[in-house]
């Protein structure tokens, strides 16, 4: 009697073994769609290089927005994986995010966050925030060897190329996004809400768009978006604050 239920019991522990394989398997497939999608917006360089579109006259690539519209397509099917692993707290902040990503199109969230990202840089730059290319290639340094044993890294870096990677497209990446990070540090410090804050730069921000195929979303559809978006944030702020006094390990 009891070697029967010892079988049964490891029947359903491997039933559960197996399953959580294949999730795993599945994120881990998720993950490389998206690097290689990633990669391919960068691939051809004059298509990559060619401007779209400008932010307070800073000019969008077509590389830029596509990246972006490839990690929409992509994070979509990354969030429903990772909404069986949260507790109901957790599951109820990815159903919102879902429903935001069903609402809008990947189109409108991409050009959602190029013009709030490319907004903010504009204003760090203005706010003499603007990280110095010394500064960029240190942190590049001090980043290789994690990019070298991570294989998502290595396939968008296979795709673009070595050198068109490290020389001209991480380099361009990383001094807009930690210009922006400085200046987030700086609104933080400031007791400001950095999503509110980010917000208001891309209402109040220019945008002029040059090629109106690719990029078919408005301004306003785009700031619809983001201000959809600042609730789901501000609960998972909420959410946060609450699973830390509560000492829940729902989520890390």
């Amino acid at each position: 009697m009891k070697s029967k239920k010892w079988f049964i019991l490891l029947g359903f522990t491997l039933i559960a073994l197996l399953s959580f394989m294949a999730v795993l398997h599945a994120n881990e497939d998720a993950k490389m769609k998206k690097a290689e999608d990633i990669g391919l917006a960068y691939k051809n360089a004059e298509k990559a290089d060619e401007v779209v579109a400008y932010v307070n006259n800073i000019p969008i690539t077509a590389g830029e927005y596509l990246a972006t519209y490839a990690s929409v397509q992509n994070n979509f099917a990354l969030l429903q994986q990772d909404a069986n692993k949260l507790g109901l707290k957790g599951k109820t902040m990815v159903d919102n995010t879902s429903k935001l990503l069903n609402k809008y199109s990947p189109g409108t969230i991409a050009l959602a966050q190029q013009l709030a990202d490319t907004a903010a840089y504009s204003e760090a730059i203005k706010k003499g925030l603007l990280k110095s290319d010394q500064e960029v290639q240190d942190y590049i340094q001090s980043i290789r060897k994690m990019e070298e044993s991570n294989p998502e890294a290595q396939k968008t870096i296979q795709i673009v190329g070595e050198s068109r990677y490290f020389d001209q497209v991480q380099p361009k990446l990383l001094k807009k996004g930690l210009t922006i990070g400085a200046l987030k540090a700086q609104v933080i410090s400031e007791q400001k809400d950095w999503t509110q804050y980010k917000y208001n730069l891309a209402k109040n921000a220019e945008l002029k768009v040059v090629n109106n195929e690719l990029i078919t979303s408005t301004k306003e559809e785009a700031l619809k978006y983001l201000k959809e978006m600042q609730d789901v944030l501000s609960l998972k702020v909420r959410w946060l604050i609450y699973t830390s006094f509560g000492n829940i390990k729902e989520v890390t």
